[in-house]
């Protein structure tokens, strides 16, 4: 791992971990910080978090996780075939508005026209805050893309998710989810 993805790593397991609890939440069961699989069975989609909470008002990293199906690959823009991946904030309580430090898409052969598009394990960060600080969050978004390989055909998922303002236990996984968005972080865009 080279010096700028050790220093993004670090980064984001710090905040992590500053979220969590300074002895305040022992014996609290731990917040989810992802959602459920949900869209296309061949490009299902969730949302992961580095922290269920966002600690009184600071930025709290997020992710869109994809899981696209050997074979097929989700366009990263709108064509004139399909549509490109759009999100919708609908359902969102207190979100400030997101900032996407998404990687550039890969180049696929879309029946022999060159394509943007993501193939594989994709993760695409978003920065969040809230608009209000003292107040807790939802992530509410949907996520309308097309999915292609034989064919092309719709994906549309639904997800929520909410975030605490005060500090909460930050469970395992949030430092596995930290260590994946600043693995994408830290690529050249």
């Amino acid at each position: 791992m080279n010096i700028p993805a050790v220093f993004a790593a670090a980064f984001l397991l710090a905040a992590a971990a500053e979220a969590g609890c300074a002895g305040g939440c022992a014996g609290r069961e731990a917040p989810s910080v992802s959602t459920a699989w949900s869209g296309d069975a061949r490009a299902p989609m969730r949302l992961i978090l580095v922290s269920p909470s966002h600690n009184y008002g600071g930025p709290l990293w997020m992710a869109i996780e994809m899981d696209i199906a050997e074979g097929w690959f989700v366009y990263a823009a709108a064509t004139d075939a399909a549509a490109g991946l759009s999100l919708e904030w609908t359902g969102s309580e207190n979100l400030a508005p997101p900032v996407l430090r998404w990687p550039p898409p890969v180049t696929v052969d879309d029946r022999g026209k060159p394509t943007l598009a993501w193939t594989g394990h994709v993760i695409l960060p978003i920065s969040v805050a809230p608009l209000q600080p003292d107040r807790d969050m939802r992530i509410g978004l949907a996520v309308s893309y097309a999915v292609c390989g034989e064919v092309c055909r719709p994906g549309y998922a639904l997800q929520s998710i909410p975030i605490s303002a005060a500090p909460a236990v930050v469970p395992a996984a949030g430092a596995r989810h930290a260590a994946a968005i600043a693995a994408v972080l830290v690529q050249p865009r």
